[in-house]
């Protein structure tokens, strides 16, 4: 007796390979002419942006930098004087993941474990910090299976159901999250001391060829005024972003990642008591 099956093929999101890192970047940082001689670093803290990541054969690159942000007591006459320096800390990664190819995905999640600063003199600090990175490579591989088998007159049968995850598409938008955050009137800003942001409230909605994206970027800002108080400033940025994809509908689910790729916070001219904060997201 012939029996006959029914075909049909889906698509699998495979992870080939994956690697647990970590980056060293060491930079000294010279303290500008107008602001006061370092005598003791206070804290410290930083934001990860990741400029391009490629997928090569056998490694993976990752271009970015750190935005990091110091605080300082100042060698001055007022004994509880405090500064801060900001500076980008760039860095360029090649991390060998063997089984990796150019047509693959990469997938990357990178944490700032240490970031540590050691005075060399009143002008000079050394910046040490390690980025610990798990980086994952997967391939889409196209299967066959079987769906049905016809013409069982005389053959028992044992079905089981299961689910499985197949991949319908994937892709990428950048968005601009832009907003001016006004601080205290009387405040007259000195600098910005330490930025903080996070992104919260995520949401996404699928529509026919269509993914919305919606977020906040919860933003908080410490500054310095003239007077030498510490203040702060702080609120939501919204987020939203369309990814084109062909094929996909309201049945679908859809699994989103957001990475910051650069930011600007910028101080406005002290007259208009103002922050500007740019970040670029994908």
């Amino acid at each position: 007796m012939a029996i006959e099956t029914a075909k049909d093929s889906l698509v699998l999101n495979q992870i080939i390979d994956q690697k647990t890192d970590t980056i060293l970047i060491e930079e000294d940082c010279i303290v500008p002419d107008i602001k006061p001689d370092i005598l003791n670093v206070i804290s410290n803290s930083g934001i990860i942006c990741i400029y391009k990541k490629e997928i090569l054969d056998g490694k993976i690159r990752l271009d970015g930098c750190i935005n990091t942000y110091i605080m300082y007591l100042a060698d001055t006459q007022d004994e509880n004087a405090v500064r801060g320096l900001n500076t980008n800390l760039d860095f360029t990664q090649m991390i060998e993941i063997e089984k990796a190819t150019s047509s693959m995905s990469l997938d990357t999640n990178l944490v700032l474990k240490s970031l540590d600063c050691k005075v060399l003199n009143g002008r000079k600090i050394h910046i040490k910090a390690i980025i610990e990175v798990e980086a994952k490579v997967s391939s889409n591989e196209t299967v066959e299976y079987v769906k049905e088998i016809q013409n069982l007159k005389d053959v028992q049968l044992l079905n089981q159901d299961f689910q499985i995850n197949s991949l319908i598409g994937t892709g990428t938008t950048k968005v601009y999250a832009k907003d001016t955050f006004t601080i205290d009137q009387i405040d007259n800003l000195v600098e910005v001391m330490k930025t903080d942001l996070k992104i919260v409230n995520k949401d996404t909605k699928i529509s026919y060829n269509k993914v919305l994206i919606k977020a906040d970027l919860e933003t908080k800002i410490l500054y310095l005024t003239e007077d030498n108080r510490i203040n702060v400033t702080e609120g939501k940025i919204p987020v939203m972003g369309f990814v084109d994809l062909p094929n996909i509908s309201e049945e679908h689910t859809c699994d989103v990642k957001y990475e910051i790729k650069n930011l600007i916070v910028k101080p406005n001219n002290v007259e208009e008591h103002s922050i500007y904060i740019e970040a670029e997201i994908e």
